[in-house]
């Protein structure tokens, strides 16, 4: 009987400090007011920057592995060893001068199998048998240079888009008869879509191809064909020689590459072990990102807490008032404390809703279109990130009940004659 009466008069207790918190707060007007829009600005500071600052990055972190794959298969080079380090070489002088080998055709014909054990690695998310070798375009007489790349298309898209940066004709339905080139290599041999070039390969074959498709927005000169062509133009037969694989964690390139070459006989370059200025690049971006949303948070969990302690603090008469009435100091605590969770849930819900809105509408801004056709980006690349919309959110209704409490705290050990005074 006396637990049950004890838990009653708590609630009632509890019910009579939130009603009076309630009516502080619809008696302070245009302080609440303030307060509120305080916490809401806050949020929304934090919101805006951590989305613009992470969509920069992620739109970098496209930039820059987009156009390559994350890992590249081929067979390994042989490298020539001298006599002298052989086991079982006869003793005796011999020449430890090592000649390069010429460049020979690496094949690799069980490509399906192998194409499977890569599939299932952890973290891979595509493999593209592909082939590629060198040759040369021309046109007239005139020729130049060029990387040919014999992939399905489909495949292709996923690995290095093509069709994204497509300023005429097509490829996702390229036929055997046909090539994607580069704007630069058009505009150098003056052709266009429809027009025909011929393709000399590394191995001497050579065809005549239909133009089906001109791309920009990349650097070097590659063409395009089917699978089927690029094997026939090598003399692969049913063979490949490279894969292309792309994977989920990009920044995990160099241990999938490792775990590739202990299974499979053959050498794994991954993107970042080739360009390694580009993942310390991202990785940089990537620690000046996470510092800027903490320092950003902090300031404005600061800006927060002051804005609230000045309102509490402008309240010590009425804390003078409630100890003359018989308030108890857990009394007068909890009252702020309800004022300042009140505050912040209500300050944390606008400023998430008015700071994701801002950052969608600032998404729907567009760029001009490029003067090489190309589609119009965001001119404010952002990204959404509902992690640290909770976050910010969290630490505004941390920073703005620690706010309330540490001043009504002390104004709540006054003398109820001097805080009235």
């Amino acid at each position: 009987m006396t637990a049950t009466t004890d838990r009653a008069s708590v609630q009632h207790t509890i019910r009579f400090e939130l009603r009076l918190a309630l009516r502080h707060l619809r008696s302070g007007g245009g302080q609440t007011l303030l307060t509120v829009s305080a916490v809401a600005v806050g949020v929304i500071i934090v919101i805006f920057i951590t989305a613009l600052i992470f969509g920069l990055r992620q739109k970098l972190t496209v930039l820059l592995t987009e156009a390559i794959p994350h890992i590249t298969v081929q067979v390994k080079a042989v490298q020539p060893i001298p006599l002298a380090q052989l086991a079982g070489a006869p003793a005796g002088a011999s020449s430890s001068r090592i000649e390069p080998q010429a460049p020979r055709q690496k094949d690799i014909d069980n490509w399906s199998q192998v194409a499977d054990i890569v599939r299932h690695l952890p973290n891979v998310r595509l493999v593209a048998p592909a082939v590629k070798g060198q040759g040369f375009a021309s046109k007239g007489g005139h020729g130049v240079g060029v990387s040919v790349v014999g992939v399905a298309p489909a495949l292709q898209d996923e690995v290095a888009p093509v069709s994204k940066h497509l300023i005429a004709g097509q490829y996702v339905d390229l036929r055997s008869e046909e090539m994607v080139i580069d704007a630069n290599l058009a505009e150098e041999l003056q052709v266009t879509t429809g027009d025909r070039i011929r393709l000399l390969s590394s191995t001497g074959a050579s065809d005549t191809f239909t133009i089906a498709g001109i791309y920009g927005a990349r650097q070097g000169s590659e063409v395009y064909v089917t699978l089927r062509t690029a094997q026939r133009l090598f003399g692969l037969g049913t063979a490949v020689n490279t894969f292309f694989v792309k994977l989920v964690d990009i920044f995990a390139a160099d241990q999938v590459a490792d775990h590739l070459m202990a299974l499979l006989p053959y050498e794994a370059k991954s993107w970042s072990r080739m360009s390694p200025k580009f993942r310390a690049s991202l990785r940089a971006q990537s620690a000046i990102a996470y510092l800027i949303s903490a320092c950003s948070l902090l300031a404005s969990s600061f800006a927060m807490a002051s804005v609230l302690a000045v309102s509490v603090l402008q309240k010590s008469k009425q804390i003078g008032i409630l100890k003359s009435m018989g308030a108890r100091r857990r009394q007068i605590l909890r009252v702020f404390i309800f004022e300042g969770l009140g505050i912040a849930i209500v300050g944390s819900v606008l400023g998430a809703l008015c700071g994701t809105s801002m950052v969608y509408l600032c998404g729907l801004i567009r760029q001009p279109v490029t003067p090489g056709g190309q589609g119009a980006e965001p001119l404010f690349p952002a990204a959404v990130l509902p992690g640290y919309i909770a976050l910010a959110m969290l630490a505004a209704i941390l920073s703005t009940v620690l706010a309330a409490w540490l001043p009504a705290r002390r104004a709540a050990r006054l003398n109820p004659v001097e805080a009235i005074r």
